[in-house]
């Protein structure tokens, strides 16, 4: 009965997520915790109605093959968040205090840009309106800059670059994600304590993808991930917050440093940097991040 009234409430959450009656997330946050699935939830949220359906899909047995099916169905680009507590940490030298929330665990890639394009083409061709960027503008020169250093196969799995903070933002909200504040960043990668780095305060090339080396695929620098399993904090590219650089209001922040850079200071989870909302860069990138 639990597996059952678990896949109801999959395959009908889906349908039932864009007309506002019934969050698929938290039903999510609730199987991620073990919860049961209750008949009084199904009822509530209007999703009995699924029950003919799922029962006869029991009786066929494909009870495995239909709940992989709904699960991939969930996470269709593989993006996967790790959750980092929060509670008191150092922030820019000084105690401060977060709340906890997700980070995705790599930057977000060409290959996921790629599939986000299969599914969801139209609404993403209208985020890249600018004529001479549009999307597969963007994903080509995001190859460009790495042809001489990655194979082909492993290409897509390198991170997309050559986004604006606008559109980054907006291919955030499109997927129900958001871009990280610097506090939630730093927290990320510095830990509680004020690391220089997630694994510490030495720069090592066995931990990071920096000194002009071109990108690398993500988590190709496996002794550089944080406590909590996300890769690529420091070196890599250049990530977007969503925070302000100035009082202006006039540029975002900028965290972790890039494959372009050499000095160590630029290479620090405390490290601040800045481009203009508009703008876009051979080694900017973008991760997501989730509330809590």
């Amino acid at each position: 009965m639990r597996i059952r009234n678990k896949i109801i409430s999959f395959v009908m959450g889906i349908a039932f997520e864009d007309t506002g009656l019934f969050s698929l997330e938290r039903l999510q946050g609730m199987i991620r915790s073990g919860e049961d699935v209750t008949a009084d939830e199904i009822r509530y949220s209007g999703l009995a109605m699924a029950s003919p359906l799922i029962e006869q899909r029991i009786r066929q047995g494909r009870i495995e093959k239909l709940l992989g099916e709904i699960t991939a169905g969930l996470n269709p680009l593989g993006i996967e968040f790790k959750r980092v507590e929060g509670g008191s940490f150092v922030y820019q030298g000084e105690p401060a205090e977060i709340e906890s929330f997700e980070l995705a665990e790599t930057p977000f890639t060409i290959g996921q840009m790629k599939k986000l394009l299969e599914f969801k083409g139209d609404e993403v061709r209208a985020i890249f309106q600018d004529e001479e960027w549009n999307i597969d503008k963007v994903i080509q020169e995001s190859e460009n800059t790495i042809e001489h250093y990655v194979p082909v196969e492993e290409r897509d799995n390198c991170p997309l670059v050559f986004v604006s903070h606008i559109e980054a933002e907006a291919l955030a909200e499109l997927l129900g994600y958001k871009i990280p504040n610097e506090r939630q960043w730093e927290r990320a990668a510095s830990g509680t304590t004020g690391l220089k780095r997630p694994w510490g305060d030495e720069l090592s090339e066995d931990r990071a993808v920096y000194d002009n080396s071109g990108t690398r695929p993500v988590k190709s620098k496996l002794s550089g991930r944080s406590e909590e399993g996300i890769y690529d904090l420091i070196g890599q590219v250049w990530e977007w917050t969503s925070s302000w650089y100035d009082s202006d209001q006039s540029a975002k922040v900028l965290r972790g440093g890039s494959w372009g850079n050499s000095v160590a200071d630029k290479l620090s989870a405390d490290c601040r940097d800045y481009n203009h909302p508009e703008d876009r860069c051979f080694n900017v990138g973008l991760r997501f991040g989730r509330t809590l």
